[in-house]
């Protein structure tokens, strides 16, 4: 088996530590391994996508790291306006906001989207997932 070297925080690598024990993994390797799979099957686009389908897509983003995050995650949002049926922005507190659009677009479209998003600095989480009924 292939052997890759990953760099993570010290605290993300206790936490992994931690679960990993309490679940009855052997060892880090294994998670890894169950969580990229995990991963793998909720992340993976279905041959389905390739007409659209709609879309929840959250993101978290953090005002300490960039002030002007929201503004350019904004703005994205708008690139994409012929796809977002609806969007959300609330202000959490301590500089975090939360952004919520539902979108109706192809996988492709959502992968443009989801590039654009992860080049904002200040974006701290992006989460989404396609609204199926399978």
């Amino acid at each position: 088996m292939p052997i890759i070297s990953v760099s993570m925080p010290k605290h993300l690598l206790d936490l992994m530590d931690s679960i990993a024990s309490a679940l009855g993994y052997t060892g880090r390797s294994e998670l890894i391994r169950d969580a990229v799979r995990e991963f793998i099957s909720s992340k993976a686009p279905s041959t389905k996508m390739r007409e659209k389908v709609p879309w929840i897509l959250i993101g978290v983003t953090d005002h300490a790291s960039a002030p002007s995050v929201d503004e350019r995650f904004i703005s994205v949002i708008h690139t994409f306006e012929p796809i977002i049926r609806s969007f959300y922005h609330q202000i959490i507190g301590d500089g975090i906001c939360l952004n919520i659009a539902v979108l109706d677009a192809t996988w492709s479209e959502m992968q443009s989207m989801l590039r654009a998003l992860r080049k904002v600095r200040g974006v701290r989480r992006l989460w989404y997932q396609p609204i199926t009924e399978e």
